[in-house]
């Protein structure tokens, strides 16, 4: 069987890459792109794409290989609740533009794009619709979107997201459906025992008396939340890791370290870590969720012919 040729763009810490290694599906990894000078360290050093790119906002498309799978988690800040939700004002929902590009010039058999689950409202709605649009215009795919929550697929973690997934129609054998919600397993199974390097609370945490609200089988709880919570569901739970998340180890006493969220983005335990803590916290907030585009790529090949 020949490999497919995967290209991916914002490609952070590369979760494709890492959910068609865990699928075990042949694939030449023919490019990534990141702006930032620390992703590219990463994807460097856990993989070997046959070509990377900077921004992709100014490179030229004839330099673009040709794929099979096209795969691009675009910027989330400018439609988030967290960032100032600027949308196409914003020159990273721009960035939109350059995957659509690809897109129209590349024709790849499938593409997935992912982002914050508050692009479906943003500026009333209005632009989700003109990214919808924008897809359905290309004549030749089939367009499907979905809001999935990587809770629902196996690691538990409240983090939903957007997800488009465009078929080339003569490459489509059968309807494309969304996969089927998992069990979750036990949030404390997720937790490093052989990390002991206990500490004090934040002063400014401790300040506010944050302690008192956090229940007793709490595993993780986010300290970058504003104001005051009572931190619901953290004993089965955690919440959205984010680029600039505080997620302290409840049972440890700690701040998770980076192999515990690695493991709540669906990374293994192997993964090489060649940046500071700090930027390696940074990509993995940004990341995709790796246990959702396994199960999104298992429907993908279902409907695939090859």
């Amino acid at each position: 069987m020949i490999p497919l040729r995967i290209g991916t763009d914002c490609s952070g810490i590369e979760a494709p890459i890492q959910a068609l290694q865990q699928l075990g599906i042949q694939h030449r990894h023919v490019f990534s792109s990141d702006i930032d000078k620390y992703a590219i360290q990463s994807i460097k050093a856990n993989y070997q794409p046959e070509k990377i790119f900077g921004d992709i906002t100014n490179r030229d498309i004839d330099e673009v290989p040709d794929i099979d799978v096209y795969i691009c988690g675009f910027p989330c800040q400018t439609f988030s609740m967290a960032g100032h939700r600027k949308g196409f004002d914003d020159k990273r929902g721009n960035v939109f533009f350059s995957c659509l590009e690809v897109i129209k010039e590349k024709e790849p058999k499938f593409f997935i794009l992912e982002n914050v689950k508050g692009l479906i409202n943003h500026n009333k709605g209005k632009t989700f619709k003109r990214i919808l649009g924008e897809l359905e215009s290309l004549e030749h795919y089939s367009i499907h979107w979905d809001l999935l929550n990587t809770k629902d697929y196996g690691i538990p973690q409240s983090r939903p997201r957007v997800f488009i997934v465009g078929f080339r129609v003569d490459v489509q054998t059968g309807p494309f459906n969304f996969p089927e919600v998992l069990d979750m397993p036990d949030i404390h199974h997720y937790i490093d025992q052989e990390d002991n390097s206990s500490r004090a609370l934040p002063p400014r945490v401790a300040k506010v008396n944050y302690m008192d609200t956090i229940p007793t089988d709490a595993a993780f709880v986010d300290f970058s939340l504003h104001g005051r919570s009572h931190f619901p569901n953290s004993g089965t739970v955690c919440s959205c890791i984010c680029r600039m998340s505080a997620l302290w180890c409840v049972p440890k006493q700690r701040f998770a370290n980076c192999k515990e969220l690695l493991s709540l983005q669906g990374f293994p335990s192997d993964f090489n870590q060649v940046v500071s803590d700090t930027q390696m916290k940074r990509q993995i907030g940004n990341s995709m969720s790796v246990n959702v585009l396994v199960e999104i790529f298992k429907e993908c090949f279902k409907t695939l012919k090859r």
